[in-house]
């Protein structure tokens, strides 16, 4: 803020006291119904703006809230007997005075200010289409008028706005007001919630064309030709999945080629064991597994093409991973049904995630499984449900009474109308398709704190294929019938959930060399 240093002024510079304008003011503030000590001190401060608007070399007339945060902060030296300063509250009682002009029309508000405010008055109109509660478009209003405020006292426009500007103002000393468009910030919250607010803001400035985008652009690694005709190829030859051919993407681009370099023709034993021992440090044995997969495939699809040597394929190391090293984490039938009793289905988000957690439940699908569920693979005449697996088949499945009872009420009851054919969406604007299978975990999640189960130690969404499995497993039901439900392709991977059947496996157990049977 910039703080005008004065000179002392003469008596000649002080505004006539014959001007009607205090005694106006006066009688302003007496309708007001406020007691005579406050209207003492609200006139005071007026005279004593009035007196220093001369100083600066301006008048009433242009009184505004940059002036008025000028007079609160000024080094006084103005002609007659005013008391020291103090800022805030000078602010607080100028801007009284500026509320009068402003109602009877002597002043304005900046027509910076003006056409911000109609700006946030169309952004918010967009957030109401989206479905935002009255509570939460009324946080919107007040943090990006805030914002606009600050950035006419700070002297900015809307074309500078970027990341560090929303820092300054994230980080600004407030007491911003502007008489008919935002009252005083009492408590400036600095959270990460404005700061998303702000920026929506922002997003919407860029959309409508008022700014240009005002983000720091991101540098995205440089694409090699070589890679997207081998992702092409696994696409078209190989039936990838697009997940898959993002994922070998990312490895490729952001961990490969900067290490290993774009020309296949330098590659040689020695460079993808060197690359490989750096990458061993910092990824854990999964991750680098993966790497591994990625890099053999495009080596080999390489040297297919005659751009390097075939053995080098059987250079990229093959990571060892012991296979089930854990035994699957599982619940109780009993535990289930409480997690599934757990959702309030009064409330919109307890219908969703009960259907939710009613299909996980009894036809054990997988987290991906449900968020890429949509309208059209529900035949509800038949009672089956089309699920997609791990590769692009897909499978039609039986829908249970109880589980197709959820789904349906959730779909009449509690699903917002958007045009978006994906069953389950997001239960608060802006409304759309759950983000990926973490939002199923984090429904599950949440369940278990509702149950006071204890999930520390157990998965999220995978919990209640595991439980789905051991339960039946444990119930008498072949392994067989287990696999056909999991959709396994091979039934050894079904065997994992064997190793959980206590009473079975005691059956079976030998008696220890030398022990008494």
């Amino acid at each position: 803020m910039t703080v005008l240093l004065q000179k002392r002024t003469s008596s000649s510079d002080v505004p006539d006291r014959s001007s009607d304008v205090i005694p106006r003011y006066r009688a302003w503030l007496e309708q007001q119904g406020l007691g005579p000590g406050l209207i003492a001190l609200l006139v005071h401060t007026a005279w004593h703006l009035i007196t220093w608007l001369p100083v600066c070399g301006t008048g009433i007339t242009a009184l505004d809230i940059r002036r008025i945060a000028e007079f609160a902060s000024h080094d006084c030296a103005c002609p007659g007997r005013f008391r020291p300063l103090q800022s805030r509250c000078a602010q607080l009682r100028a801007n009284r005075f500026l509320t009068w002009l402003l109602d009877t029309g002597q002043v304005a508000i900046p027509a910076v200010i003006v056409e911000g405010g109609s700006t946030v008055d169309a952004f918010i109109s967009t957030l109401v289409k989206q479905g935002y509660s009255h509570s939460t478009t009324r946080r919107y209003s007040h943090a990006c008028r805030h914002f606009v405020v600050w950035l006419y006292l700070a002297d900015l426009t809307q074309d500078q706005i970027d990341n560090g500007v929303i820092q300054r103002f994230l980080d600004h000393d407030c007491t911003c007001a502007c008489p008919h468009f935002l009252p005083p910030v009492k408590r400036f919250d600095r959270s990460s919630t404005t700061r998303a607010q702000v920026e929506q803001f922002a997003d919407f400035l860029v959309r409508t064309g008022v700014i240009k985008c005002w983000r720091e652009a991101i540098t995205p690694p440089p694409c090699s030709d070589l890679v997207n005709g081998f992702l092409d190829w696994m696409r078209c030859h190989r039936g990838a999945r697009e997940s898959t051919i993002c994922e070998y993407d990312r490895i490729l681009h952001r961990k490969v080629l900067p290490v290993l370099g774009h020309d296949p023709t330098f590659y040689d034993v020695r460079t993808i064991r060197a690359a490989f021992a750096h990458w061993a440090h910092i990824q854990s044995s999964s991750t680098l597994s993966n790497t591994a997969t990625a890099l053999r495939g495009y080596v080999r699809y390489l040297a297919v093409n005659g751009l390097c040597r075939p053995a080098l394929a059987d250079a990229v190391p093959t990571v060892r991973r012991q296979r089930a090293a854990d035994l699957p984490r599982y619940v109780s039938e009993a535990a289930v049904e409480a997690l599934i009793a757990s959702c309030n289905t009064a409330t919109p988000a307890g219908m969703r995630d009960r259907a939710i957690l009613l299909l996980l439940a009894r036809l054990a699908l997988r987290a991906g499984d449900v968020v890429a569920l949509r309208l059209g693979d529900i035949d509800w005449e038949q009672a089956r449900i089309r699920v997609g697996g791990k590769s692009r088949r897909h499978d039609v499945l039986p829908l249970p009474q109880d589980a197709g009872d959820a789904v349906k009420t959730y779909i009449l009851r509690s699903r917002p109308r958007i045009h978006n054919d994906v069953v389950f969406l997001r239960a608060h604007p802006p409304y759309g398709a759950l983000s990926s299978g973490a939002a199923i975990s984090s429904i599950v999640r949440r369940a278990m704190g509702r149950a006071g189960i204890d999930g520390a130690d157990l998965p999220a969404a995978h919990l209640f294929r595991h439980s789905r499995a051991t339960n039946l497993l444990r119930g008498g039901a072949s392994l067989q019938t287990v696999a056909t439900l999991l959709r396994h392709q091979s039934i050894e991977t079904t065997t994992l959930y064997a190793r959980v059947d206590t009473p079975m496996l005691l059956e079976v157990a030998q008696p220890w060399p030398g022990d008494v049977s």
